[in-house]
């Protein structure tokens, strides 16, 4: 059976009417006592607005604890001032097991700020887009409300923040080498990952008695020790399962950047849940214990969890207001979790995994089918997809060589052999998912791999073609980043050839399919490696062949990636070589105006650019490629 929006435990004729706040978890006492309970075993705290949708994390967690026998609350987006945080952190009550922590489904310093370090003026986890509700480096500033409260309640920090900030990391918005966050804040916990594993584990074991201080072997969790010879933290941590690996200190990373680039090369080899190890960091008079990644979640686990009684909407305080990013997936299906990939810049990999880990087929059915449900309904699914659009139940073929394998990526410099690209399974899934009665349109709007669909030599070109066919909302949206050699191995993304052989084989489809589509690429400018003359080659292409991108973004560190490692140390964690860097503003400038030289705010700094590298003018346009929209281009592209 289809899962279904359960409103009082009965079907819910939710086209015609909204649920109640009896269909959301509690987010205050009052709430809670009307379900019957007293007290709360977890409160979760979020730097989001609460919407019930799978695609948000604290409420899918919220609802795997829920549906595990735990009494859950959400405090969303609480007051952090001095004058009225009690208030907001203290609604759900003092939780009996513990209060769990997450800035949101983004880093709050990426969700605050541009690339050009400019304050948003906007946030799209928000009602009404409203800024501000959230403080800079949440996760910590909670974690210091909730101690002040309720200093013998344990809080446990998970979440996108926590993960990429679990070890030293180089802050791009205080342009420095920060602590990590465990090392900042009073959490007794963190959780990195996506987090279900281990966070039912601490619940579990709480649940059961155990103190917090002894949750120090939980897989996919961080610890913090005293490095007090006084109080042994040896005798605290238990002689380890697996090697461990020393990396360099925090007064050491900040002291060379050399020694912070070898620092990089060591925790990136660490991702594999078959043979990481287990990594330890020296802070001053702290340690930070770094237990190895958590395994994924089985189809199965993920099948359950998608399709626990979410009731995809805003919760009912916040009436009519718009909030955007429930807008732009509110009839999306996840189908898949993880990314293999591995690209320089992408934190994808560093929190959801290199492991691919993807629902099955019925289970993805179902869930569409139960759209039909959701007020607002019109038969079109928005996005069949996840962290890339056709990863789905790709994975390492061989389980002996995954046990051994450090790759950082399974499909860079090439398609490693034992991967898995079978596109044969993820075209029955798209055939039948638009298929199924009510289903007028099921587009794909999560981001195309070209170079896996090339890498299927039976069923990749099929692929493409049922794509193109059938899936496209009149834009397809790819994320090529530059044309440059040396630039794109440095991202470790496949080249341009293939850039331009998928680019014909749009074209070609769409016109199969008599519809009139375009293509949205997405290019980078400002990223390690890349010259000022590597961005004109790539603006001379783009206006050679008509391509006026609508979306682009300027590089944007962001912490724990390989590419912000390079931006800090000016040196390639894998080779130890130096890397171009182009921090200065005038030269990020530049870069950036190469890729949109038409429009009039950037034609000055554009002609600058030229001039820098030695390059003549502007090649003119042979013809208007069907790569550009007939919209206004955006200014840029925040992913």
């Amino acid at each position: 059976m289809p899962a279904l929006v359960q409103i009082g435990g009965k079907r819910s004729g939710a086209r015609s009417r909204r649920p109640g706040v009896e269909a959301f978890l509690p987010t205050n006492l009052a709430e809670a006592r009307a379900r019957g309970w007293d007290q709360l075993d977890v409160v979760l705290v979020n730097g989001d607005a609460y919407v019930d949708h799978p695609t948000f994390g604290v409420p899918l967690l919220g609802r795997v604890l829920l549906a595990r026998g735990f009494k859950v609350g959400i405090v969303s987006q609480p007051r952090w001032n001095e004058a009225s945080f009690a208030e907001d952190f203290a609604a759900c009550g003092r939780p009996r097991l513990f209060f769990g922590v997450s800035s949101g489904n983004m880093d709050s310093m990426v969700n605050h700020y541009t690339a050009a370090k400019k304050r948003r003026a906007s946030d799209a986890y928000t009602p009404g887009a409203a800024p501000g509700r959230r403080p800079d480096y949440a996760t910590a500033v909670y974690a210091r409300r909730l101690k002040k409260l309720f200093p013998d309640v344990p809080v446990v920090i998970g979440g996108v923040e926590a993960s990429l900030r679990r070890l030293a990391h180089y802050d791009y918005w205080s342009d420095r080498v920060r602590h990590s966050i465990l090392a900042d804040c009073p959490a007794d916990l963190l959780v990195f990952g996506m987090g279900e594993v281990p966070l039912l584990e601490i619940a579990r074991r709480l649940g059961s008695g155990e103190d917090i201080c002894g949750l120090v072997d939980v897989r996919g969790t961080a610890v913090r020790f005293r490095d007090d010879p006084e109080q042994s933290w040896r005798a605290l941590a238990g002689e380890p399962d697996r090697e461990e690996i020393w990396l360099p200190t925090y007064e050491e990373i900040c002291a060379d950047k050399k020694v912070y680039a070898e620092f990089s090369r060591l925790y990136h080899l660490e991702h594999n849940p078959d043979n990481a190890r287990i990594l330890v960091q020296k802070h001053g008079g702290h340690l930070v214990y770094v237990n190895p990644p958590a395994q994924p979640p089985t189809t199965e686990l993920v099948d359950w969890e998608y399709e626990l009684p979410f009731t995809r909407l805003p919760h009912p305080m916040y009436g009519e207001a718009k909030i955007p990013a429930w807008e732009q997936i509110r009839f999306s299906v996840t189908i898949m979790r993880g990314c293999a990939a591995g690209c320089a810049f992408c934190c994808i990999t560093e929190h959801q995994g290199r492991d691919v880990v993807s629902r099955s087929e019925a289970s993805v059915l179902r869930e569409i089918e139960s759209l039909q449900e959701v007020p607002g309904w019109t038969g079109v699914v928005s996005d069949i997809g996840g962290a890339t659009a056709n990863m789905w139940h790709m994975v390492c073929t061989d389980e002996d060589w995954h046990r051994e394998c450090r790759r950082a990526s399974c499909v860079y410099p090439s398609v490693c052999p034992k991967f898995g690209t079978d596109h044969g399974p993820l075209i029955e899934l798209m055939r039948k998912a638009r298929a199924l009665p009510g289903v007028k349109r099921a587009f794909v709007a999560s981001g195309v791999r070209y170079d896996l669909a090339f890498a299927d030599e039976k069923r990749g070109d099929e692929y493409i073609r049922e794509l193109v066919g059938n899936h496209v909302g009149g834009h397809l949206k790819i994320a090529p980043e530059h044309i440059s050699p040396g630039v794109v191995r440095v991202m470790k993304k496949p080249g341009k050839e293939q850039f331009v052989r998928f680019k014909e084989l749009f074209e070609k489809y769409s016109d199969q399919a008599g519809k009139e589509q375009y293509l949205v690429p997405y290019f980078i400018s400002g990223h390690p490696g890349c010259e000022v003359k590597d961005m004109v080659e790539l603006s001379d292409y783009l206006e050679e062949n008509g391509w006026r991108p609508q979306q682009v973004q300027d590089f944007t560190p962001t912490p724990m990636t390989l590419a912000t490692d390079m931006y800090y140390s000016g040196y390639h964690p894998n080779t130890g070589k130096p890397v171009h860097v182009p921090a200065g503003a005038d030269e990020k400038a530049m870069q950036r105006a190469l890729l949109q030289p038409h429009l009039p705010q950037y034609r000055a700094a554009a002609a600058r650019a030229r001039r820098v590298a030695g390059a003549g003018p502007r090649p003119r346009r042979k013809h208007v490629d069907r790569a550009m929209p007939a919209v206004q281009p955006s200014d840029s592209f925040e992913g």
